[in-house]
């Protein structure tokens, strides 16, 4: 970090502690000790083979796992995930879910370990690995800055000085690869370790607790909640043909890129395998981020992040009850007929 960041950083940090309220975080903490106390797996795992369904996640009760790890402690760091419509996943696939959780607290598993272990077995619990994220930060508060969006670290980090040609260094030596080439779990151990060096380096920031940190760098580096992604934009391309009612996300693909327009998406100006699956110009002339699956409640099972898409595209909204903040849904089964005159069965 050169002089002249290093400078800026220690000057906006002692006006940040200056000016911080402290009674929430006071409240956190004080919840992430009875946390512990309630479920103390880290000194005694022995306890998770114990651990029954009600006490994992129940709906309106007021001692459950899932409400302290995600409720109680949200100013330790906030994950936004869809409570009732995830959570009972766990429980449906206990076992699984017990033999994770031994895994989030067994001292002798690395980080990287932890978090690349095989949470996306169970539906909502993969894509970027919030949750577990959250619940490994709970049990090692002092070994994790609890910023657990992976593109946020990387922006983060990048804006603390430190280029991609370093980011590449440390992963060869980490890792013996550069760091596109490392595992969601590998990207998050080295992330979070720059930031605790970052943090340790600077003897104003060395006492502070890790969650007070997190929240410097979201005020330091100002980290939008959404954040421009990278890629060329395609020309866009225009085909028209007849589809029978889809039966997979691939179907669904195929249709709304034959009426994308009609749709009110004038022009598609990228299209990816990775989240969100399209870049489209709306009809107000306005960029927007579409996800298409072939159900709605899939976005939810394939744990994407509703602060980064504008759109659900999907045949079937089967969803019954929408969180909060969710993106709109655009159902084809019943948009299409409006636009082809033709019924589907299905």
């Amino acid at each position: 970090m050169d002089k002249p960041l290093r400078r800026e950083l220690i000057d906006k940090g002692k006006r940040f502690i200056a000016e911080l309220d402290r009674s929430s975080l006071e409240i956190a903490w004080k919840n992430h000790s009875e946390f512990l106390k309630r479920y103390p797996f880290r000194e005694h795992p022995e306890l998770i083979d114990q651990l029954p369904p009600e006490k994992i996640y129940a709906r309106g009760a007021e001692d459950y796992f899932f409400l302290w790890v995600e409720h109680r402690t949200k100013e330790l760091g906030a994950i936004f995930t869809y409570g009732g419509l995830v959570y009972p996943n766990a429980i449906k696939s206990i076992d699984k879910f017990k033999q994770l959780l031994k895994i989030a607290v067994d001292d002798s598993k690395s980080l990287s370990e932890k978090i690349d272990a095989p949470w996306e077995g169970i539906n909502g619990f993969g894509g970027d690995k919030l949750i577990a994220k959250k619940i490994v930060f709970l049990y090692y508060p002092d070994a994790i800055v609890p910023i657990f969006k992976t593109d946020h670290l990387e922006y983060a980090v990048r804006k603390l000085g430190i280029e991609d040609r370093e980011l590449d260094e440390r992963a060869r030596r980490s890792y013996k690869k550069e760091y596109s080439g490392l595992t969601l779990g590998q990207k998050y151990e080295l992330l979070n370790n720059l930031l605790l060096e970052v943090k340790n380096s600077v003897d104003e920031f060395r006492d502070w607790d890790n969650a007070c940190f997190m929240k410097f760098i979201y005020d330091f580096c100002s980290i939008p909640k959404r954040l421009p992604r990278e890629g060329k934009l395609l020309t866009p391309l225009r085909r028209e043909g007849l589809l029978f009612s889809p039966v997979d996300e691939l179907g669904v693909a195929c249709l709304f890129f034959t009426h994308h327009k009609e749709l009110g998406f004038p022009y598609i100006v990228k299209a990816s395998s990775k989240f969100p699956d399209v870049t489209a110009i709306d009809k107000d002339g306005e960029t927007t981020y579409i996800e298409l699956e072939y159900k709605s409640s899939d976005f939810i099972l394939h744990g994407h992040s509703p602060e980064e898409c504008d759109y659900i595209v999907c045949w079937e909204d089967d969803l019954e009850e929408k969180p909060d903040k969710f993106p709109e849904i655009i159902s084809l089964k019943n948009e299409i007929p409006k636009l082809t005159g033709i019924r589907s069965e299905k």
